[in-house]
């Protein structure tokens, strides 16, 4: 019977407790919305969004003219990574208050945390008219510019950011790596070499990594990339410099090494894996980076990027399904060159193979394994000339790879050319001593040479070598061993 009565009281009491507070927190008494404003501003400080966001929309019930209430709605969003939110809040901020100081800059970097580029730079642009020689704006300019791949521009607003203030770290860290994307590595070099000494982190260490990578200086790629993992063991990108510094060094132990203890602390993802793919791909090994690309796939079924790895390596084996579903957008892609070489192979356009590999090296001449494929592809058009070139080149960029020099000598063979092949096929031979193809065609080679230049010590030198190869596994020449044993014989019974 009475209730209506409470309510009413309680009312009131809510009334004059939010007046006390009102007097408390507003400094213009006449705006009955700032007391409101100025609570939230204290939750906010206080880490109490909710209540805060409470507190801001009551403030809404009384008016919607205020600039001050969206804005720190905005900021409750974007403290909540709600970005798109916190872009519609500031905006209706932005429209009430143009000349807020901060209104834009904050409109400007949800926006590009919204991915909604072209609003950001207009966010950007009028935050620049408003607060002009602004670092943060600038900065943020020219990240703009960079999630649209504009480097130059985005450099240049880096760059303006740096001038206005020279301890904006940030700024000179952008603008370095966006000379590393426009190929300026000498300029990069000084803005990277300078942070490493006044301002070191994970960020920058890595991307001094990473440059000193892209200038095959694996040395200090090594050392900043282990700097950057010492100040943030889950810096991720770092161990892929680290594992692309071992392998391109063909350090197979440490190359493992690298990707398991990324793994070991928690990082695994379909990236890890697909850079460990490449890792393998280095080392010619190509089934376990099929292996690894495959992992990455089954990790995010979406990830082109281990599709293009898993399409090279199935083009190894004659399978060009996954070619022909990636090759017309990833053209520009080293592998996707490669495979579409290997893939011309299958159908006799030995030509057009041959431009497509020189591509393929023109795109990223680290990838050596196209001299090989060159030199094979040579062999077809019976050029012996650049077949010869070709394997040369590979087993010069490869000289650990010891299935380079049995090719290579198996085709020497073939054109009748022993001597070279014999050369070649010592040199595999002090790679892996007890490689029983190696010792089989050293033989053989050994063999045909004693018979056209017939002594006593070159015959028994091939006789102790084939009796190596019988007491390690199969021997592929018993009719060519007794031959030069009857031979022995011979020479010896005439004395």
């Amino acid at each position: 019977m009475f209730s209506w009565v409470k309510n009413i009281f309680d009312k009131i009491k809510d009334l004059s407790g939010t007046v006390d507070n009102y007097k408390q927190d507003s400094i213009i008494q006449s705006l009955p919305t700032v007391a409101y404003v100025n609570k939230a501003k204290k939750l906010i400080d206080e880490r109490h969004y909710e209540k805060a966001q409470e507190v801001l929309t009551k403030a809404l019930d009384i008016s919607t003219q205020d600039s001050r209430v969206y804005k720190y709605l905005g900021k409750i969003s974007e403290i909540g990574n709600k970005f798109s939110d916190a872009a519609n809040y500031y905006e209706k901020s932005a429209r009430l208050n143009p000349q807020d100081k901060e209104i834009w800059l904050r409109l400007g970097m949800c926006r590009l945390n919204s991915k909604n580029l072209e609003d950001a730079l207009t966010a950007f642009e009028r935050a620049n008219k408003v607060t002009p020689f602004n670092t943060d704006v600038f900065t943020g300019w020219g990240m703009t510019l960079m999630k649209q791949k504009k480097y130059a521009l985005a450099r240049d607003k880096f760059l303006e950011a740096t001038n206005i203030s020279k301890y904006n770290f940030t700024a000179i860290l952008l603008s370095a790596i966006m000379e590393i994307r426009l190929c300026d590595y000498e300029s990069a070099e000084v803005k990277l070499k300078f942070l490493a000494k006044v301002a070191p982190n994970e960020g920058s260490t890595y991307e001094y990594a990473n440059l000193k990578l892209l200038k095959s200086d694996y040395k200090e790629a090594e050392k900043f990339a282990k700097k950057s993992i010492e100040i943030n063991k889950h810096m991720l990108p770092a161990y892929f410099v680290l594992g692309e510094v071992y392998s391109q060094q063909r350090d197979f132990e440490n190359t493992q090494n690298t990707f398991r203890l990324a793994l070991e602390r928690g990082l695994d993802s379909d990236t890890l894996h697909f850079e460990w793919g490449k890792a393998y791909t280095r080392f010619f090994d190509f089934d376990s980076a099929k292996k690894e690309f495959q992992t990455a796939i089954n990790m995010n079924n979406d990830y082109e990027n281990a599709k293009i790895g898993l399409a090279l390596i199935n083009s190894y084996s004659g399978d060009f399904e996954l070619l022909d579903e990636l090759k017309e957008k990833n053209g520009s892609n080293v592998y996707i060159q490669e495979a579409i070489g290997l893939e011309w192979i299958e159908k006799g356009l030995y030509e057009d193979a041959v431009e497509m590999f020189k591509r393929a090296l023109r795109t990223d001449a680290k990838q050596i394994y196209n001299y090989f494929n060159l030199a094979k592809t040579y062999q077809k058009l019976e050029n012996k000339d650049k077949t010869r070139e070709f394997f040369e080149k590979f087993i010069s960029e490869a000289d650990w790879y010891i299935e380079g020099f049995l090719e290579y000598s198996r085709w020497l063979i073939s054109i009748g050319d022993f001597a070279d092949a014999q050369r070649k096929l010592r040199r595999a031979q002090k790679l892996e001593d007890k490689n029983i193809d190696v010792l089989n065609l050293l033989f053989f080679t050994s063999y045909t040479l004693v018979k056209h230049n017939i002594c006593d010590y070159n015959i028994k030198e091939a006789l102790t070598l084939a009796n190596k190869v019988q007491t390690l596994g199969n021997f592929d020449y018993e009719a060519e061993k007794a031959e030069l044993e009857t031979i022995l014989k011979d020479i010896q019974g005439t004395k």
